[in-house]
């Protein structure tokens, strides 16, 4: 058994030039897309009100990663990881400024076409961004350099959230657009000052063939694990649900619309409580509960559990205060498992495959999110369901990720407990013999 020093958050941004400007650029970039995210449904939903108009802003942002998000992993893990960020950034700016135009509801398809250009480009950026943090961290970092990077996108959410539903109501839709493309080009400009990367393994850019038999070959690799395939399937479970965010419009319209709190403002107000949720659940659980491998993989399939509960209760709340604080509680879980999931892969994943994992998987959970979101959406519209029914049938469906995560778990140790004569879970994996300077991460106690 080995103990591991826990570095601070401060003591990670202070000596860490790399990843604090890689930290920079995400804070900016976050903080306007919640932003301009509000903007977006609060103009659709003045322009048309139809549950299937909501839910196709939401697949117009999430289902291209399905089909290009391999193919992406591939470009991720062949080429400059650095400059690739670079350039989706600058023209996701680019694009953000389009969004000026959508003033009118036949201009609705400008939004459509847009968020699907931008979403092309996002393929690309986050799995370049999740790849790269191993290669820019020390192994004594990379827990603290996730769960500062979650708790980040977290707490932007509710910030960027929070203001843009105020501004928007205020300034108008034009305004956040134009702070959304500003904070783009600000983070391009962050990670352009990163003064080095790590270089990376070469051997993929020697291979042979094209960029579909290295796709094969990533998928190859995932395959001949099945601990990483369930880590592959880790988020997308999460997608299950995901659904869910196309209720939120309808619940700060019609449902638990308020005369304190103007439509926008209260949607502002449950995406603010989805980010305060998000940002205190990877950096409590790490605190008290410790960063191992074990601690890790648990509390995955409790905070499918932690979901289910939350928004069985949010879809009866009485009004949108209490509505927000089943949110905020439902999001804790998620983001728990959203930071421990990518925490593991960077953990199992080499290098020289970490872009492909991470493409495939985001491809996978755009899927399943965006078929969730359609469902939804259908359902507003066609079924004989009230939006309280429909989140209501919705939120029983992660419990069905978590049985089976505690299944995998049991059985997967099991026969790997049976093929090693009893070597604990972290010596099959490697991690007990992870010595200093190596990549990967540790854990205050590196056994099972």
């Amino acid at each position: 058994m080995r103990l591991a020093k826990r570095v601070t958050y401060w003591e990670l941004l202070r000596d860490n030039e790399s990843f604090r400007k890689l930290w920079l650029g995400q804070l900016v970039s976050n903080l306007g897309d919640w932003f301009s995210t509000i903007a977006i449904y609060g103009i659709i939903i003045q322009l048309s009100g139809s549950g299937q108009a909501i839910a196709g802003v939401i697949i117009a942002k999430m289902l291209p990663n399905f089909f290009v998000g391999p193919y992406a992993g591939v470009i991720v893990d062949r080429f400059d990881r650095k400059k690739i960020m670079i350039w989706s950034d600058i023209l996701r700016g680019v694009l953000a400024l389009g969004f000026i135009f959508l003033s009118k509801p036949e201009h609705l398809w400008i939004a459509y076409f847009l968020m699907i250009l931008q979403t092309l480009l996002a393929s690309f950026f986050e799995p370049a961004r999740n790849a790269v943090i191993p290669n820019i961290t020390k192994r004594s970092e990379i827990v603290a350099a996730n769960a500062l990077a979650g708790s980040t996108w977290s707490a932007m959410l509710a910030i960027g959230a929070a203001i843009g539903g105020a501004a928007t109501a205020l300034l108008g839709i034009q305004t956040a657009f134009i702070i959304d493309a500003g904070t783009f080009m600000l983070s391009a400009y962050f990670i352009w000052t990163i003064p080095s990367l790590k270089a990376k393994d070469d051997e993929l850019r020697k291979e042979s063939g094209a960029g579909f038999s290295q796709l094969v070959e990533g998928i190859k690799y995932i395959k001949d694990d099945v601990y990483k395939i369930g880590l592959l399937f880790v988020k997308p479970g999460l997608a299950l649900s995901g659904g869910i965010l196309t209720l939120f419009p309808f619940f700060a319209e019609k449902i638990m619309l308020t005369p304190l709190l103007s439509t926008t403002a209260g949607l502002g107000l449950l995406y603010a409580s989805r980010g305060v949720g998000a940002f205190i659940g990877p950096i409590f659980v790490r605190k008290y509960f410790g960063e191992s491998p074990r601690i890790m993989r648990r509390t995955i399939g409790f905070g499918y559990l932690v979901i289910s509960i939350s928004f069985i209760l949010f879809s009866q709340a009485p009004n949108i205060w209490i509505g927000s604080l089943f949110v905020m509680t439902g999001t804790f879980g998620g983001a728990c498992i959203w930071f421990f999931s990518t925490t593991l892969i960077h953990i199992e994943v080499e290098d020289r495959y970490r872009g492909r994992f991470f493409a495939l998987e985001l491809s996978i959970f755009t899927l399943i999110i965006s078929i969730s979101t359609v469902i939804v959406g259908w359902s507003l519209d066609n079924l004989p369901l009230t939006a309280r029914e429909v989140g209501f049938r919705l939120a029983l469906v992660p419990i069905i990720p978590s049985l089976l995560w505690f299944i995998f778990l049991f059985s997967y140790k099991k026969r790997r407990g049976n093929k090693t004569s009893g070597k604990n879970w972290s010596a099959v994996h490697g991690l007990a013999s992870i010595t200093e300077g190596s990549e990967l991460p540790p854990s205050d106690i590196v056994e099972d």
